[in-house]
């Protein structure tokens, strides 16, 4: 089954961009046929860290084959269309990281276009990954994606760990004075998967964005230290674990180790 797998969230600051490189990275190593969209457009993590350069370091026009496509979701009628159109091409899997605010656009894209409906038809079981902070602002969306899209797709919820463990997430798993999140019980029971974003120390994430490297390169480049490399290595395979509890959902199914 083709998959279209969306990173979407209306809370920002989360961690979408860091897991969509992460799963970026994850479906390069393993050399999968995907076609990638960035939401932000050109400004996007996803675009600037994965996009294909030239041999003067500048991103080509057509990126289409193994590349990033930048769109602006938020923008104009015509660019949220490219995020249906790029149903067209057919390709087994489509990995989408979408802006803060996303499920609000993409609850009114699926009204104007049937959205949902047409990926159905064109093949493809939309995958909807939620990155989360331990904020209310943050675990209430995971209730919003389920009720925008029901039985049409898949769900993965993302823990991010740089906010705190499992007692900081009180307000997600619930606690002795707080009762669990709505939007967890609605996960387990529509078959989603939740899974963690492991911790990356932010000196190693400075140091991989300073030198505008993807994961793979940074694991390489001596440029990082011996520690950092060897720590950015470390979380690549805590991190791949966890996505391959997700395998199915994220289109790496015949990829899980």
């Amino acid at each position: 089954m083709k998959r279209f797998v969306m990173i979407c969230g209306d809370k920002g600051g989360t961690g979408k961009s860091l897991i969509t490189r992460a799963l970026a990275d994850r479906i390069r190593r393993d050399r999968h046929d995907a076609l990638m969209i960035d939401g932000d457009g050109e400004v996007g993590n996803l675009f600037q860290f994965y996009a294909r350069l030239d041999h003067q370091g500048e991103p080509v026009a057509d990126q289409l084959e193994d590349g990033v496509v930048p769109i602006r979701f938020t923008g104009p009628e015509r660019e949220r269309d490219q995020l249906l159109t790029a149903v067209d091409f057919e390709r087994p899997l489509i990995l989408a990281d979408l802006p803060a605010a996303s499920l609000t656009q993409l609850k009114q894209f699926d009204a104007d276009t049937g959205f949902f409906g047409e990926l159905a038809r064109g093949g493809y079981r939309p995958t909807l990954v939620n990155v989360l902070s331990p904020f209310s602002a943050s675990t209430r969306t995971v209730r919003e994606m389920i009720e925008l899209a029901g039985n049409q797709a898949d769900y993965v919820v993302a823990i991010n760990q740089w906010f705190g463990d499992r007692e900081d997430f009180f307000l997600w798993y619930g606690n002795a004075n707080t009762c669990a999140n709505p939007g967890r019980e609605m996960l387990q029971e529509s078959g989603g998967v939740e899974i963690t974003l492991p911790i990356l120390q932010a000196g190693v994430l400075v140091a991989i964005d300073d030198l505008m490297l993807t994961f793979s390169d940074a694991r390489e480049d001596t440029r990082l230290t011996t520690p950092q490399r060897s720590r950015l290595h470390r979380w690549m395979q805590a991190l791949d674990t966890q996505l391959d509890d997700a395998a199915k959902y994220l289109g790496l199914e015949d990829l899980a180790r």
